[in-house]
């Protein structure tokens, strides 16, 4: 979604923490406002690379022209749907440090869609006949991103039919198993949307034999990394909280090691 530079939901700021933790060691970042929020874009011409891609690549260079900051010694760290592209996004750059991957998808994003919604609305042990009704919705939704049903002109959730189809063509497996450079690909086991069992098992599947590439798995951390207790759910997206200092002392282990 259009994120600001702090990855901002409610009083929680992934990215934010994160900066300040990598600060605290000596590791500078730069981060930036999504297109989506800090521009008028026409969400039914854009593509994955319009709102995600092409601007990381931009990043990148930026923090490279910084003299302080060593041409060579540039990470990549993105979540969500960063995280998923990141593997393009390195592929694309060709002389990346290191990549990050924070709740990165494995499967296609309509198996995601779907999996999410339907455990929003099990989660209780009851589906209410309003709750079968948004679970249909959804299932209607994902069928036309499936199949493409998407006029020019309609914006279907996160985007139009350049979104989808995009999204849809990129193998984000593939394209990390290609990469030579060092990944870290990390992982909340409280978190509904990027999953465990449908993520994470397959990344480990994918990379785990490989040298350059280290998996974590955390405890009691959500999609937004952020800890918490009991079934998972959208509401404590709101609640204060920071991410804890493991989260950071990973992603600086990889940096330490590799720059």
């Amino acid at each position: 979604g259009p994120n600001d530079r702090d990855e901002t939901v409610g009083p929680t700021k992934l990215f934010k923490d994160l900066a300040w933790g990598l600060a605290s060691r000596g590791i500078a970042s730069l981060r930036y406002d999504k297109r989506t929020a800090a521009c008028d874009v026409d969400l039914a011409e854009a593509t994955i690379d319009d709102v995600v891609t092409d601007d990381a690549l931009t990043a990148v260079e930026r923090l490279r022209g910084v003299d302080r900051v060593p041409a060579e010694d540039v990470v990549l760290v993105g979540h969500s749907i960063g995280g998923t592209l990141a593997p393009r996004i390195a592929a694309r750059d060709g002389s990346l440090a290191g990549v990050v991957m924070l709740a990165a998808l494995a499967r296609p994003v309509t198996d995601a869609l779907l999996q999410q919604n339907r455990y929003l609305v099990e989660r209780d042990g009851t589906v209410t006949e309003a709750e079968q009704q948004q679970l249909a919705e959804v299932e209607q939704l994902v069928e036309r991103i499936r199949t493409g049903d998407i006029p020019d002109d309609e914006v279907l959730y996160l985007g139009g039919d350049e979104y989808w189809e995009t999204l849809q063509e990129y193998d984000p497996i593939a394209t990390a198993q290609g990469l030579s450079l060092p990944r870290l690909v990390m992982q909340g086991e409280r978190d509904y949307q990027v999953t465990v069992g449908g993520d994470f098992s397959r990344w480990q599947e994918a990379l785990g034999g490989q040298e350059s590439v280290t998996l974590r798995q955390y405890e009691q951390l959500n999609h937004l990394f952020m800890p918490g207790e009991g079934p998972p759910g959208p509401e404590e997206y709101f609640q204060s909280n920071n991410a804890p200092e493991r989260v950071v002392e990973d992603i600086a282990a990889l940096v330490s090691e590799h720059t």
